[in-house]
């Protein structure tokens, strides 16, 4: 699909691929007045963002801001270039405020989690470090409902957590187009793409689905998959439900096995769903037993040791 075609030349798209199986779009938005990109990708999209605004017919100073879905290094990559490019602002939540400003707190708190389970590696640090250009803090908090109106195109937050604890989409009234981060994770990849909270994934999943017909979503714009209509998005989202349970049910599996540790279930979720054993999946396992200790099925013994209540 030609998402500026479809959008009547007010959405155009960046795209790279992060690894042969993970695809990074990124999104123009185009108004009468001005420009926003939805999120900055990688520090290596630098010259394709400054391509893509050329193509769009958007001059460097109408570039006003870039509006993020969330905090991670692979959306907030060219943040530093494009301010120093063009002046632009940086409109964000503020939960994760210090990870613009401090690339080094954004590498131990997401990659790091549980240092004793993650040693620090120059690998790791250049999967996460090398994609990001140089810290920038954020210029404007925003929270759920604020709206951005560029001139015929105007665009509005709505808070969709789970993969991060905060994180928004953005709905463009005008062209009737929802776009995402990572909302709806990767479900299939070699790797979790991970989430933080399974209550607030859940439910993020459950408000998409409202917003397609509460909206009249006519197209979704997604960070990791292609453009689907409301129609075609609707398997996806039944897609991660049951990956959701799948993890759960790997978890108890685990554990109805007997008492066991943080580090025995987040390898071997991995192992059992044939999955690359890497910090996202240990952020999220650590979620789901977060999850099953609050909904009273499973219990903490001790310092990341867990067993079933009922063991």
């Amino acid at each position: 699909m030609d998402v500026t075609q479809a959008t009547g030349g007010r959405i155009y798209v960046a795209h790279t691929q992060l690894t042969p199986a993970v695809m990074l779009n990124v999104y123009l938005v185009k108004g009468d007045n001005y420009a926003v990109w939805i999120d900055s990708g990688t520090a290596q999209m630098f010259p394709q963002f400054m391509e893509t605004m050329q193509n769009a017919g958007v001059a460097n100073n109408a570039l006003r801001f870039i509006l993020h879905t969330h905090s991670h290094h692979d959306h907030i990559g060219s943040n530093g270039q494009l301010t120093d490019a063009t002046g632009c602002l940086v409109a964000a939540h503020p939960m994760y405020a210090a990870w613009h400003a401090d690339f080094e707190m954004q590498y131990q708190e997401l990659a790091r989690p549980f240092p004793d389970l993650m040693p620090d590696t120059p690998e790791l640090r250049q999967e996460v470090l090398g994609i990001l250009d140089h810290p920038h803090p954020i210029d404007l908090f925003i929270h759920e409902g604020v709206q951005f109106n560029l001139g015929g195109a105007s665009l509005k937050a709505y808070e969709l957590p789970g993969h991060m604890l905060a994180e928004f989409g953005w709905f463009e009234q005008s062209t009737k187009t929802l776009i995402l981060g990572d909302a709806i994770t990767g479900l299939d990849w070699p790797f979790f793409h991970g989430h933080l909270t399974v209550s607030g994934f859940r439910h993020t999943l459950t408000r998409i689905s409202h917003l397609l017909t509460e909206l009249d979503v006519q197209l979704l714009l997604f960070a990791h998959f292609p453009p689907m209509t409301s129609t075609e998005v609707h398997p996806l989202i039944d897609l991660a439900r049951s990956y959701i349970d799948e993890i759960e049910t790997t978890i108890l599996e685990m554990l109805s096995e007997g008492p066991t540790s943080l580090e025995q279930l987040w390898r071997g979720t991995c192992t059992r769903m044939d999955r690359q054993i890497e910090f996202r999946s240990l952020h999220m396992v650590k979620a789901h037993l977060d999850d099953l200790v609050d909904r009273g099925l499973v219990r903490a013994t001790g310092v990341e040791q867990y067993s079933l209540v009922d063991a």
